[in-house]
């Protein structure tokens, strides 16, 4: 079955790419056409920024979110995997057949770790275990570990995408007022809409084309979105972590976007954190080096960038693993750092649906390559250790699972 869901999560960490240090900080589409040669063009008081011509076909914004589904679906065997809240909402309760705590609103995802009769137990975004009848949820269950690589079908990969910050941590804000959240969101869902549609790359140029060549994903989970019109919600590293290692996912891309460079930088400065011992996240890191370069390079900017920019980890000098959502993930997982918001040329890219969309191309050929090939990526760095000092990662005590009128 595949399955395009959305949940509701946000990453409580400071700003963007800064500071757990805070993480550092379906639709017909095309990739960017790179015949123009861009330019970028300054003064002591302006930057201008080029960017090459794109398809008639680049969606402005990306697909509204899927429907809830109806309530009262026959409910597959299975104790772990990940629930969407039906139409109308469910009732959250502490224990099973206690009192309701509150009705969750319909379209909500919770990961699930457990079962007792017609109730499941899942964890909500403000990082508390409840149960919720099954009847008021559609369950997906944990897909069987696989292996991946060269062979494997891409409808059978289950994706979950994580648009980092939300809520009241929005993460860095450009020097055009845009905060990261925002675009970090708009490029996930952007990502969502490619993966859930068949497409045919170009390989040598880098366009993701109208196709069949690839399958949509089995399934792509995101963890954050608008949720109920106007909303904005937050959640714990745990719990966008827990849907990805509930489902047994094949792959977990938080999406963010950095600041704070150390200087001016022979094109894009974009960096990948993987998991410091696990070796699929680093291939995975490497890939999206690669294709965020392949992507982003066509583009004019005055790129800025640190000296260890590229597929890299971030840990103490003991080897402990620094951020949340590399550290609890027991799936191959990466943060993706894409460009630097905090600088104005490439603030003002971030701005425009073309290169969110390039990123979002990008993620979406990494996923490709790395779910289907053996292919081994490049770009690796080895960065210092860290001595800073990490946040929980876990959300505010105002935390609240939103209700349903």
């Amino acid at each position: 079955m595949r399955l395009i869901v959305i949940a509701v999560t946000f990453a409580i960490f400071a700003s963007a790419c800064s500071s757990e240090p805070a993480e550092p900080g379906p639709g017909t589409t095309a990739a960017l056409t790179t015949t123009t040669t861009p330019v970028t063009t300054s003064t002591t008081t302006t930057t201008t920024t080029t960017f090459p011509p794109t398809p008639t076909t680049l969606p402005e914004v990306p697909r509204p979110d899927p429907p809830a589904p109806s309530p009262d679906q026959a409910v597959p065997p299975g104790s772990r995997g990940a629930v969407i809240v039906a139409r109308g909402g469910a009732d959250l309760f502490e224990e099973v057949e206690g009192d309701a705590l509150v009705r969750a609103h319909e379209g909500l995802v919770f990961p699930v770790s457990a079962r007792a009769g017609d109730f499941l137990e899942v964890l909500t975004p403000c990082n508390d275990t409840n149960w919720v009848r099954a009847s008021e949820v559609a369950f997906t269950p944990a897909t069987p570990e696989q292996t991946i690589g060269a062979g494997f079908n891409f409808a059978d990969a289950v994706v979950v995408i994580d648009p980092g910050h939300g809520g009241p941590n929005y993460g860095a804000t450009g020097p055009s007022g845009q905060r990261e959240k925002e675009i970090n969101l708009d490029i996930a869902r952007r990502t969502r809409d490619i993966l859930a549609t068949p497409h045919t790359i170009n390989w040598v140029t880098g366009e993701v084309l109208d196709g069949s060549a690839i399958p949509p994903a089995g399934q792509v989970w995101v963890t954050r979105t608008e949720g109920p019109e106007g909303a904005d919600i937050e959640s714990g590293l745990s719990f966008r972590t827990a849907l990805a290692n509930s489902l047994n996912a094949h792959a977990l891309v938080s999406i963010h976007n950095n600041a704070a460079p150390d200087g001016p930088y022979d094109g894009p400065g974009s960096e990948v954190y993987h998991q410091y011992l696990d070796d699929e996240s680093k291939r995975l890191a490497g890939l999206l080096v690669e294709e965020m370069r392949r992507g982003f390079t066509p583009f004019g900017a005055d790129w800025v960038g640190a000296f260890d920019a590229g597929a890299k980890f971030r840990v103490r000098a003991n080897g402990d693993e620094v951020y949340g959502i590399l550290r609890r993930s027991e799936v191959p997982a990466v943060i993706a750092e894409g460009v630097y918001i905090s600088n104005p040329s490439e603030d003002a890219l971030l701005g425009t649906p073309e290169f969110r969309q390039a990123y979002a191309d990008a993620v979406y050929r990494a996923l490709v390559r790395f779910v289907t090939t053996d292919d081994a990526g490049s770009g690796f760095t080895e960065p210092p250790p860290y001595t800073g000092t990490p946040s929980s990662g876990g959300p505010r005590t105002t935390c609240q699972v939103p209700s349903q009128p």
